[in-house]
C-alpha cells in the first residue's frame, strides 16, 4: 500500500492564503485548488481559507512557522515580500523561510508603480516636482515600499497614505480620486482593471523587479532608476520578492515522502489543460516555477552582504 496515498484518503487539506477574497490570489489559488487534487496520490480535497492582506502577509508567515500542524495537510500562499522582510527586520520576522519546503510558484508577481489618468504627478519628472498621494495597505507591503523607494533614492514627493485593507480596496480608491496611484502586481492590474488599462486610465511608471515585465517593456526598473550603484544594489534587493509571486509552501517539518508527492502534484497541475485553459479565460498566466529555484533564490535573497541590508534597512 502506498503510505502516501493511505494518508491523504478522504482528508481535506487547508490552503491558506495571506489575503482577502477577490483579487489576483484568490484566482491562483482556486486554480490550483481545484487541480491539484487530480494529482494526489488519495485524491484529497482542497479548500480555501484567508487571512486577510492588510498584515502584508506575514501573520500567516508565522502561523506557518510555528502553529500549522506538520504533516502536509496545510500549505500557504502569501504575500511575496515576506523572505525580503525576513531579511530586513529579523527582530519582528518570527519565522524563516529557509526551514520552509516550497512547493513551487505558479507565476512571478512583478510589482508596478501605476498612476491614475487624473494624477497631478503622471510621469516620475513629474513626481519629483509635486506631490501626488499614494495608497497602500501597509508598511511591510510593496504598496508601502516602492513609492518610499523612489522617494528617498530618487527624490520623488509622494505622500504615501496606509491602512487599505486590500488591493481591490486601493483599487477603488484610486477609481474614485482618494488617491492618485499605487504600487500592486502586474497580475492584479490585468486581472482586476484590464479594462481600465486599455482605456489608458491606468498608467505604469516603474516595476519593481528583476527584470521588466513583458507586456510593458518600455517602463523601467526600479533598479534601472537608480544612478548611484549603492542605491542600485538596494533596489536589486528588494526587487527579489518579485520572483516569489504566487509561490506555494509547506511548513516546516513536513516527512519528505508528503513533500515529493505534493510538489510532484503542483507541477502536473500547472501543466493541466483545464486549468490552462481557465487561467486563460480569467487573465491570470501561468510561469510555473520549480521548487529547486525557489530555494536557490531564498539561499541568495537571506544571504545577501551585510552592508547592503544594512543600506536597505
Amino acid at each position: 500500500a502506498d503510505p502516501v496515498a493511505g494518508f491523504y484518503r478522504d482528508r481535506t487539506i487547508t490552503f491558506m492564503i495571506g489575503s482577502d477574497p477577490g483579487g489576483a490570489f484568490d484566482a491562483y489559488a482556486r486554480l490550483l485548488s481545484e487541480a491539484m487534487p487530480r494529482y494526489l496520490p488519495g485524491a484529497p480535497k482542497i479548500i480555501v481559507k484567508y487571512t486577510g492582506g492588510q498584515s502584508g502577509g506575514l501573520q500567516l508567515a508565522e502561523m506557518m512557522q510555528n502553529v500549522a500542524p506538520r504533516d502536509g495537510s496545510i500549505m500557504a500562499m502569501t504575500t511575496q515580500s515576506v523572505v525580503v522582510h525576513q531579511m530586513l527586520r529579523p527582530d519582528f520576522a518570527r519565522y524563516d523561510a529557509r526551514q520552509w519546503s516550497w512547493l513551487g510558484n505558479m507565476a512571478p508577481q512583478r510589482s508596478v508603480l501605476s498612476v491614475w489618468h487624473t494624477a497631478r504627478a503622471r510621469t516620475i519628472d513629474e513626481a519629483r516636482r509635486g506631490e501626488a498621494i499614494m495608497g497602500a495597505t501597509a508598511q511591510t507591503s510593496p504598496t508601502y515600499f516602492i513609492p518610499d523607494l523612489m522617494n528617498k533614492f530618487i527624490g520623488t514627493k509622494y505622500r504615501i497614505v496606509t491602512g487599505y485593507k486590500n488591493v481591490v480596496d486601493l483599487n477603488l480608491a484610486m477609481q474614485r480620486g482618494e488617491i492618485e496611484g499605487r504600487a500592486s502586481s502586474w497580475l492584479s492590474i490585468i486581472y482586476n482593471m484590464a479594462d481600465d488599462y486599455a482605456a489608458g486610465r491606468v498608467k505604469p511608471l516603474v516595476v519593481s523587479a528583476i527584470s521588466r515585465q513583458p507586456e510593458i517593456a518600455d517602463v523601467p526598473t526600479l533598479a534601472e532608476l537608480m544612478s548611484d550603484p549603492a542605491h542600485r544594489r538596494v533596489a536589486e534587493f528588494i526587487s527579489a520578492e518579485s520572483d516569489y509571486g504566487r509561490s506555494v509552501f509547506l511548513p516546516p517539518g513536513v516527512p519528505v515522502e508528503r513533500i515529493e508527492a505534493l510538489r510532484a502534484a503542483f507541477a502536473a497541475a500547472l501543466r493541466d489543460p483545464a486549468l490552462l485553459a481557465e487561467a486563460r479565460k480569467i487573465n491570470a498566466p501561468i510561469e510555473y516555477m520549480s521548487a529547486g529555484a525557489l530555494e536557490e533564490l531564498t539561499r541568495k535573497v537571506t544571504s545577501t552582504p551585510r552592508e547592503a541590508l544594512d543600506y536597505a534597512r
